[in-house]
């Protein structure tokens, strides 16, 4: 049982932000805002992007704010096949996107004066359900993390800022043996699952789930969760994006399910790992020869917590004093703080307003925490105040089967 309240899973969308408890449908396009000659007024700028989940979600959606403030989101452009995860580049002319059903990634072109998005490029990345992107653009190269085959597969940026057909792949770990770069081309796999959740829900956790992957910002190094082996992976980097040595990296207790993690802003000598089916928090160290040491362990949920729960996402302050972990089912966000010397102490939680939460974004001025609710279909607001909890600001943002927002 969740011991903060119950909530329903609400099965369709609804309509429109709302801040109380109802608000008038308006279309998901359009405004209805017309200019004093009569014609429709033209959309607002989007301050931000959003992607989610099929079939509620018909591909990516703008946020824009209308001449009274609300937010709302509207269809910027149609991409079936799920646009879970976004990234913006290129100082926010290019976007790209994940297509976690359709084992694709997209390129467009974001118009600068009016957010417009022109498609560039689509094509396979060559794995099963890729549900995380890592990009060095200083190296012009990016890796995706495929949940359905556990493979990183490396694509390069062209000279147009387009992501090229990934065609490097790094293979599951195999007991101790260092994983080989491959051609992509020859490992296309075939009757993959629908998503990553069904294969959690169906408990396939045994079989290798690459979940995250992020180059350090400092060390030549690069690290990756795989979900399904409890492993947190490391990798020495040898100039290109192909001259990889793996390292010994960090096994997790059984059950743990390494899902995303943080550097510690102010020391990337530290970083932060949230655990999906553990509930759990692990606080490491990290030296430069690539040796991770594990410090302590947390759990993301309060005390006498009985029921069902997977942790989603992570993120941390910039000042480095705050850490925000999600957690599905349970419904929270729960808050650490973090002391001078980076260690981790519960702070507390709060509702998530919704159902399922699975990611969160901070807003670029640091003040406010932008909740994806998949199951609700809506983003909410948290106001973010030194010393105290996150507080819900009484702002709901319709998004279909809501899964990132990314501000530009």
């Amino acid at each position: 049982m969740n011991p903060m309240r119950s909530s329903s899973i609400r099965d369709e969308p609804p309509a429109t932000e709302r801040s109380g408890p109802a608000a008038p449908a308006v279309a998901a396009t359009a405004g209805n805002a017309r200019a004093s000659d009569g014609a429709p007024a033209p959309e607002p700028s989007p301050f931000a992007f959003a992607g989610g989940y099929a079939p509620h979600c018909a591909g990516i959606h703008a946020l824009v704010r209308d001449g009274d403030g609300r937010v709302r989101a509207r269809l910027a452009t149609a991409l079936p096949g799920s646009p879970t995860w976004l990234h913006l580049a290129d100082e926010g002319r290019r976007l790209h996107a994940l297509l976690e059903e359709s084992h694709e990634l997209a390129t467009f072109a974001v118009r600068p004066a009016d957010g417009a998005l022109t498609l560039l490029s689509r094509h396979p990345t060559g794995g099963s359900l890729p549900v995380h992107l890592a990009m060095d653009e200083s190296a012009r190269w990016a890796w995706i993390a495929h949940y359905g085959d556990g493979t990183l597969r490396s694509a390069a940026l062209d000279a147009d800022g387009r992501l090229t057909p990934p065609d490097r792949v790094l293979m599951p770990r195999a007991g101790a043996e260092a994983p080989v770069a491959t051609d992509a081309s020859a490992d296309t796999p075939a009757d993959a699952p629908v998503t990553a959740g069904a294969l959690v829900a169906a408990g396939s956790s045994a079989a290798s789930h690459a979940h995250m992957v992020r180059r350090h910002p400092r060390w030549p190094l690069m690290l990756a969760t795989d979900l399904g082996r409890d492993l947190l992976r490391v990798w020495r980097c040898h100039g290109s994006a192909d001259e990889l040595e793996e390292l010994d990296g960090l096994a997790l207790p059984p059950g743990s399910g390494p899902r995303h993690f943080v550097w510690h802003p102010r020391d990337p000598s530290q970083l932060y790992l949230l655990n999906e089916q553990a509930n759990a928090l692990d606080w490491l160290g990290l030296d430069e020869a690539g040796s991770l040491t594990h410090r302590l362990r947390l759990s993301s949920l309060p005390a006498g917590f009985d029921g069902l729960s997977y942790a989603s996402d992570l993120l941390v302050m910039p000042d480095g004093r705050r850490l925000f972990a999600l957690n599905r089912l349970h419904d929270a966000i729960a808050v650490f703080d973090l002391d001078a010397a980076g260690r981790p102490s519960w702070r507390g939680e709060v509702w998530a307003q919704g159902s399922y939460p699975r990611s969160a974004t901070l807003s670029p001025d640091g003040r406010e925490l932008w909740v994806s609710l998949q199951r609700s279909h809506q983003v909410c607001v948290f106001r973010l105040e030194a010393d105290a909890l996150p507080r819900f600001d009484g702002r709901f943002v319709a998004m279909p089967g809501a899964a990132c927002v990314v501000f530009r």
